[in-house]
């Protein structure tokens, strides 16, 4: 097993961030384009960052669903924002990572001297997905005598189905669990508790700084979270039936939701906080990426945060806030078993399973989320971190400024 973590010597800022509400599957955002959730965020960034277009370097989004979006939605979603023509951007794909792996390239760029101020995020339309045809239609189909054309789902194929082992992530996450000593009364428990503390943080105003209800055609079409079920209870979800193996131990209440959204950051070095005048929210430590197993993706994060706790010197009791993406409830489960994460410490505001899990926006999204738990808890350090398809995993370490 290989795994990296790197240190940043010199600091790289995240300035400040926004995103929009998170839609459920084919609701309140099905119509709106992931390139258009994303450009929404970043005029508002913006503004009250007084950062002017013309001031980014370079703009990285992540990006997974992009069959039928069109070339480089970044840069789709830069220029329809105002960002001037001749500032390049660049789509990144890591999976679920996707919106993490952008932040992390940008603090890269940045660290390396090659850029000042970065804009950085991630954005998903899981309800404009398409379905896909066979590529033989390309060259000719002259009959089809018995049997059918294929056609894919393209949101299954490239988000949520392993190709190497035939399988959707639900049942490698049910082997998972299964294979560590999960319960089912744990995982129940888990996503009871991720949509209480979701319906907590926006009932008592804690989302409010850094969510901006989307709008269009002078209308609100969703104003918080959409997923959030408030009257679910342990009673409800111990009635479920597993929703991927005969003997999973995974729901539907147990796992995250397929979602729409998209989050916007901002990220800038010393020399652009000096000279510009910027005040930042948080510094980025350093960052990891480590794998295991394709069909084994919900512990790769114990393996990244693991790494990047040892290249940092911390031990998991100097760090007062975590996040790791909900992907399904197992992962929760996993970080607490084998880091000592305490739940009271981990995805505070809720987690994906409440909230949602637009692909590419999460890795943006948990770290924006990371800051907010930092600010209004009085936190210090946070540790950001997800898993993605094929056994990857990615994880960020912030400090408050």
């Amino acid at each position: 097993m290989k795994e990296k973590a790197h240190v940043l010597r010199e600091p790289v800022y995240i300035i400040d961030g926004l995103r929009t509400p998170i839609g459920k599957f084919g609701r309140s955002l099905r119509d709106v384009p992931a390139v258009d959730l994303a450009s929404y965020t970043i005029p508002p960034l913006l503004e009250r960052t007084g950062i002017e277009p013309s001031m980014i370097d370079f703009v990285v989004y992540g990006h997974v669903i992009r069959a039928g979006t069109g070339m480089n939605t970044a840069r789709q979603a830069a220029l329809k924002a105002g960002i001037p023509e001749h500032i390049d951007a660049m789509t990144v794909d890591m999976v679920c990572a996707s919106g993490m792996a952008a932040i992390i390239t940008g603090a890269m760029y940045i660290h390396t001297g090659a850029y000042d101020i970065v804009l950085a995020g991630g954005m998903e339309s899981m309800s404009q997905a398409p379905f896909t045809v066979t590529p033989k239609i390309r060259w000719g189909v002259k009959l089809v005598y018995k049997g059918y054309l294929p056609v894919r789902d393209a949101m299954v194929n490239e988000g949520l189905y392993d190709p190497l082992n035939d399988k959707v992530m639900g049942e490698e996450a049910d082997e998972t669990a299964i294979e560590h000593g999960a319960t089912r009364e744990i995982l129940d428990w888990i996503g009871v508790e991720s949509h209480m503390r979701a319906a907590k943080a926006w009932d008592s105003g804690l989302m409010r700084d850094y969510v901006i209800p989307y709008e269009s055609g002078g209308r609100t079409l969703l104003e918080q979270d959409e997923g959030i079920r408030r009257n679910t209870s342990i009673e409800k979800v111990s009635q479920l039936k597993p929703a991927f193996l005969p003997n999973g131990l995974h729901t539907a209440a147990t796992s995250s939701q397929i979602s729409d959204g998209a989050a916007s950051v901002i990220i800038a070095g010393r020399k652009a906080v000096e000279e510009v005048g910027l005040k930042p929210k948080a510094v980025i430590k350093g960052w990891s990426y480590a794998a295991v197993r394709p069909d084994r993706f919900p512990y790769a994060p114990v393996v990244a945060i693991k790494a990047l706790l040892k290249e940092l010197g911390w031990r998991p009791e100097d760090v007062d806030y975590w996040e790791n993406n909900e992907a399904f409830a197992v992962n929760s489960f996993l970080v607490n078993k084998y880091i000592g994460v305490p739940y009271e410490r981990l995805n505070v505001h809720g987690g994906a399973i409440a909230i949602g899990h637009p692909l590419g926006m999460s890795g943006a999204r948990i770290t924006l989320e990371l800051i907010n738990v930092l600010e209004k808890h009085d936190g210090r350090r946070g540790v950001a971190a997800i898993c993605h398809g094929l056994g990857g995993a990615a994880a960020l370490a912030i400090e408050r400024v």
